[in-house]
Formats: structure tokens, sequence, C-alpha cells
């Protein structure tokens, strides 16, 4: 069962249409800091994210991306050559598995970390990330038999004992 399906007009939405749909994505503005400490509001205003559901993600090929994150990347790096900006910007991209989104931003290049809080693995292309985006098998949603809390830990915060249940996915 899907649980979740792109519409246009009562229709499942095809990849023409998808794109077209993140249109707004390429020519939305960006928020360029003046400073440092302006990082925490441009990863807030610039981070953008996209979801497929399963069928449309059989229909979609990799240069499909490619291309649009082309058009993205050379809209940004004309905002950003019409800024203030002097420091330049670092785009970066993910693939959120829990979201099951692909997700990308841009900071403005301080010699900053990557605002994460786990390792990262810094690759130079493209392909690997919308690769393993494009043939992940939950675009539609986890289905709940393959959910399972075996593990349950307690964990003491502020005095009180919390439970949280770590989920496994079967592969």
């Amino acid at each position: 069962m899907d649980l979740i399906k792109l519409f246009v007009e009562g229709e499942i939405m095809d990849k023409n249409e998808y794109f077209q749909s993140l249109e707004e994505i390429v020519v939305d503005p960006l928020f360029i800091g003046d400073s440092m400490q302006d990082i925490a509001e441009e990863t807030a205003n610039n981070t953008w994210s996209m979801s497929i559901s399963k069928e449309l993600a059989t229909e979609i090929v990799m240069e499909d991306f490619i291309d649009f994150l082309r058009r993205v990347m050379t809209n940004r790096r004309e905002q950003i050559r019409d800024s203030n900006n002097r420091d330049g910007m670092l785009f970066y991209i993910w693939f959120d598995w829990q979201s099951a989104q692909i997700k990308f931003s841009l900071i403005s290049d301080y010699d900053t970390t990557l605002p994460f809080g786990c390792e990262i693995e810094i690759i130079h292309k493209l392909e690997p990330i919308i690769g393993e985006f494009l043939r992940f098998p939950y675009h539609d949603g986890f289905p709940f038999e393959d959910v399972r809390d075996d593990e349950q830990v307690e964990e003491d915060v502020n005095g009180e004992t919390l439970k949280v249940c770590l989920l496994k996915i079967n592969r």
C-alpha cells in the first residue's frame, strides 16, 4: 500500500510534472549572511529537500537529477556573484534515509565544518548520492512489518529515566 503519492489534479505525477513542481527550488533566493554568526540562519533558510514515490523513482534516471541540480547550482552561483559575499559559499548534498529525502544546502564558506552531529564522508560527485536516493526501497514509507522495537535503552536525562526504543530496519 502506498503511504504517499504525489498528485496533480487527481492524477499521479509523472517525472516531467515532478521536476516542474520543483522549479521554485531552482529560483529560490539565497540568504547570504554577513559573518560566521549568520551560519545557523543560512542553514535554516538555504536548505531544500525533495522526496519521490517509489513508482516515480523507477521513472526518473540519474541524469534527470543531475540536470536539475546543475540548474540549481547555476542559479546559486549567479546569486552569490551578485551579492556582497567575498568568501564564497559551500554547497553540500546528502540523502536522509530517515525522511527518504535528498537534501541540499548552502552556507558561507568561512572555513566552516558542516552542521552535522555525526561522522561524514566527503565525496566530490553527485552520482553516488543520487543513485542511493533513487535505489532506496522505502520511498512510500517503511512497511510496518519491517520495523521492530528490539532494543530498549534507558537514559537518565535531568534526573528522569526515559525509555528510548531503537528501531531496526530489516533489509
